[in-house]
């Protein structure tokens, strides 16, 4: 029978050489796929998300390519989840009830796959607070419609008057949603994922989000997760690193800081992964943790939001019981 609510968790520094870190990620995914008890030919669709930056790449594909191997040692055929493209035969339109969204914009080869596995490095986010599965698995599963559903109305916008032009929200911005007009800086709609990490790079003080547009977005993020999430019961793994990134910027005061070394984590379900990373950054750090991650978050933010929505629309979370927390089983 599956474990719900079950988190396995290896700790683990950012001082672990590749292979160790690897060799426990891959502990930790069989562990999960047994509990689920998949067939081992069972094909999966997967998609890895980490930072777009050169030496952070590195080290994620580091982390992550051997479990690939380890994968298809196990006869599981892998395929990755392709960026949404435009056009909308690619879609498929999942109805939800009493959610942000009436339907979930789904890309047909994340909706058709017969079994997922994402992975993802954990971060602080100017928006939620945690950048975590729940959020990785809406934005690797929607379409190119429901991309630009997510950002609808609460993507930044840009003082033109403030802006200094330096470009350091172009460079970063890993969407290509912002781009230097060379004068000041423009935002893309038809890129831009309203993220928020420009805002934490902007130092003028130039980029501006609607007001209470963070919330709507983690509900939009939710909706979409419990959409994947409940179109392949017991059929996903999810896998996620709280390791620091090597060399991480910091170009602004505002900029998320580098979350502690605390380990790699693995579920069956994405809210049941959020909830663990968060209990652990707690634990480290203190009920003030998203505070301390991320100076720009806006006061009174839920760092869960977009979880505790993916699981009251039935996407998962903690073991039946009336327990706050999953439980963390230690492997390694």
């Amino acid at each position: 029978m599956t474990r719900a609510g079950v988190v396995y968790h290896a700790p683990l520094t950012g001082a672990a050489d590749a292979a160790t870190v690897s060799g426990r990620a891959a502990q930790l995914v069989e562990a999960v796929l047994g509990d689920l008890e998949l067939p081992r030919d069972l094909p999966l669709a997967y998609h890895l998300q980490d930072h777009n930056r050169r030496r952070a790449e590195e080290q994620f594909l580091g982390w992550t390519v051997p479990v690939l191997d380890r994968l298809r040692e196990r006869g599981h055929a892998l395929t990755t989840l392709a960026p949404a493209a435009s056009p909308s035969r690619d879609a498929v339109g999942v109805p939800l009830q009493d959610a942000a969204v009436p339907f979930a914009s789904l890309a047909r080869d994340a909706h058709a796959a017969p079994g997922l596995l994402i992975g993802l490095r954990l971060e602080s986010h100017p928006r939620s607070g945690l950048a975590g599965a729940v959020r990785a698995t809406a934005l690797a599963c929607a379409s190119a419609e429901g991309k630009l559903a997510l950002q609808s109305g609460v993507q930044p916008r840009i003082e033109r008057s403030v802006c200094g032009g330096c470009g350091m929200c172009v460079t970063l911005c890993g969407n290509d949603g912002v781009r230097h007009n060379g004068h000041v800086a423009v935002i893309r709609p038809e890129t831009c994922l309203a993220c928020g990490d420009c805002l934490a790079e902007c130092h003028t003080g130039a980029l501006k989000f609607p007001e209470g547009g963070g919330d709507i977005l983690q509900a939009r993020l939710g909706a979409y997760a419990a959409a994947v999430v409940r179109g392949k019961p017991r059929r996903g793994v999810w896998l996620a690193f709280l390791l620091g990134e090597p060399q991480r910027r910091a170009v602004n005061l505002a900029r998320a800081a580098a979350l502690p070394d605390l380990g790699v984590l693995a579920a069956a379900d994405p809210v049941a992964l959020d909830l663990a990373a968060a209990s652990l950054l707690e634990g480290a750090l203190g009920r003030d943790w998203p505070a301390v991650c991320h100076p720009g978050l806006a006061a009174g933010a839920d760092p869960l939001a977009a979880a505790r929505e993916a699981a009251r629309l039935g996407a998962g979370g903690p073991e039946a019981g009336g327990a706050a927390v999953p439980r963390l089983v230690t492997v390694g």
